[in-house]
Order: C-alpha cells, then structure tokens, then sequence
C-alpha cells in the first residue's frame, strides 16, 4: 500500500481562485460599463424625444419666434427636463435658426445636456 493521496496542491488551488477573482473582477466591470452606456443612450433618446416634440410645436403653432435665448421646463415621460431655446436669423430670407439644448433636471439643477437639435423653420405664411 502505498500512502499517496491524489489531489491539488495548495498551490494549484490558490492560481484557479485568482484566476476565478480576476475573471470575475473583469466581468463587473463590463457590467458595469453597460448599464452605464444604456443609462446614457436611453437619457440621449428620451432628450431627443423632447427637443423634438419642442421644434414640432414651434412648427405646428406656426408663430414667427423673434431671435433671443429661452429657458423652460417640462415633464415628460416621468422625468423632468430643462430646454434651452436659442432663435436667430436664418441663413436664407424669412428663416430663423432654432437651437435646443435639452437635459435633465436633477433637483433643481440642471443636469448635462442630453441632446441637442439644430433646425431652420421658415415664416409662415400671412
């Protein structure tokens, strides 16, 4: 009879459990940098949703906007939002520039800007 076990050496066991850590270390990480990257694609759809819904009125209302800067606020889709507007003159005649800069509120702070949307609307007609 022999009086030899078989099995792994302490040494074996502690280089699987590192490796197994590091792994596992990597795999929160990217975890992580996922739910980070939906967070920010999912704020970015949400501000294009209401910088778009704040062209679509300018458009549908059809009021000449005189140029100048405007802040508002808004909730939409659960959340609350901030919109800068910005209107100047249009490259061509009777068109303005509209600028919106939108971003959640967080608080009563403005967050960083989610979307921004550059347009032209043209006069309408009298």
């Amino acid at each position: 009879m022999s009086g030899e076990q078989k099995g792994f050496t302490l040494v074996e066991v502690l280089v699987a459990v590192s490796i197994l850590a590091l792994v596992m270390v990597t795999l929160g990480q990217s975890m992580g940098a996922t739910a980070r990257a939906y967070t920010n694609i999912n704020e970015t759809h949400l501000g294009f949703l209401v910088a778009s819904d704040k062209l679509v009125e300018m458009q549908v209302y059809q009021q000449w906007p005189s140029t100048g800067t405007s802040d508002s606020e808004l909730s939409r889709n659960g959340r609350d939002w901030w919109i800068e507007t910005t209107v100047s003159e249009g490259p061509y005649p009777d068109t303005r520039r509209v600028d919106i800069e939108v971003g959640p509120l967080r608080g009563k702070d403005k967050g960083g800007m989610a979307y921004r949307l550059a347009s032209l609307i043209g006069k309408p007609a009298s």
